[in-house]
């Protein structure tokens, strides 16, 4: 056995919780997301029946659950952040949970955006980005997605529930803008080209943006 003493971040009834416990590095993610499940007593299915499953992350990078922690680079007092799925929470897809939001940046982040950028829909309809990590997606306040958590809510525009609740972050960093794909359903195309998942895709003034099914320009102003 290889411990190592480690924080894990985790949400309990819509509050942020964080304990420190020994892990074996030698242990599968797999193996310590069924235990932490298990001891923390967390909710295995949400009010209606929908069943959650759990993901481990470390320094924003979603674990694989077949390698053993000190394989994900996992080592003492490493901060871990256990995260909620629904895969019934949205009808594409699986959602990741607020407190991977918070992480990601979106409102939470506070840091003001210092150029005037924007996504513009068909309909003429604009999505100022005010904050320097601008989470985009689909709101449902129900599962912990407020309208103010998104610098641009597409709910309006989604009829079809097509766009992932959270469902891309864009990022502006250095004076240059990217965008990352948060592991939503059916993910994000830049001037027609899906973007990798979670990897940051260079984004610039006049490129075509699709999130499901809704088609957005993205105009910048450096």
């Amino acid at each position: 056995m290889l411990p190592a003493h480690v924080t894990v971040q985790y949400i309990r009834e819509g509050a942020k919780q964080n304990i420190r416990l020994k892990l074996s590095l030698d242990a599968t993610v797999r193996q310590v997301i069924a235990d932490l499940v298990r001891d923390l007593g967390l909710p295995r299915a949400d009010s209606d029946g929908a069943p959650y499953s759990y993901e481990l992350t470390y320094q924003r990078q979603l674990l694989n659950y077949e390698a053993r922690l000190f394989e994900a680079g996992v080592q003492e007092d490493a901060i871990l952040q256990l995260v909620a799925v629904n895969p019934n929470a949205t009808r594409s897809g699986a959602t990741l949970s607020a407190n991977l939001l918070s992480r990601l940046g979106g409102k939470g982040s506070n840091e003001p955006l210092p150029v005037a950028a924007q996504l513009l829909a068909r309909d003429g309809r604009a999505f100022p980005l005010s904050h320097t990590r601008a989470l985009i997606g689909r709101a449902d306040a129900a599962l912990g997605y407020p309208p103010n958590v998104f610098d641009a809510d597409l709910t309006a525009l989604d009829v079809n529930r097509t766009v992932s609740r959270p469902h891309a972050l864009i990022v502006y960093s250095d004076g240059h803008f990217s965008i990352r794909d948060l592991y939503s359903q059916r993910g994000v195309l830049v001037n027609g080209v899906r973007i990798p998942v979670n990897g940051a895709y260079p984004l610039n003034d006049g490129d075509q943006l699709k999130l499901g099914e809704i088609e957005l320009q993205f105009r910048c102003q450096r």
